[in-house]
């Protein structure tokens, strides 16, 4: 899987993915592993930048411990709403605007209707072969089974 997004490729060289299945009921599981740091880049926040709104602006939420941490409390903010609460940053001119860049979730999607064919082929003959298994031990005559 080839991702395309700008900087040093080093998100795409350390993804690593990994499939596996469950002893149980043999369903399988497909997981990827990459740097934290993909998350950010997704969004478009870190480094100052912080998302407000479904949208990514300067500015910083509230600090543990802080005074203003302590002002909010006392005009009765819980502490959801100073989670939540944004304190604007300076504006460095349009040219210095983050945008989430979408380095994953889109490579993945596309890739979506293969990883299905996959999934559709080794389930139909490993449903098969259950149902095989099934039938010559429900029927009486145990030559009845189909053969492959």
């Amino acid at each position: 899987m080839a991702l395309h997004a700008q900087g040093s490729g080093t998100l795409e060289k350390k993804l690593k993915v990994s499939v596996k299945e469950s002893r149980r009921d043999s369903n399988h599981y497909i997981g990827f592993n990459f740097r934290r740091y993909g998350v950010f880049v997704a969004y478009g926040v870190g480094r100052g930048w912080i998302r407000q709104g479904g949208t990514v602006v300067r500015g910083s939420r509230v600090k543990k411990g802080s005074d203003l941490e302590k002002q909010l409390r006392n005009k009765g903010y819980s502490k959801k709403d100073i989670s939540s609460y944004v304190v604007a940053g300076k504006r460095k001119g349009s040219r210095y605007e983050r945008k989430p860049v979408d380095w994953f979730d889109s490579v993945l999607l596309s890739h979506m209707e293969e990883l299905a064919t996959i999934a559709q082929e080794y389930y139909g003959d490993y449903s098969m072969e259950k149902l095989d298994e099934m039938v010559r031990r429900m029927t009486i005559s145990k030559e009845t089974g189909r053969s492959s």
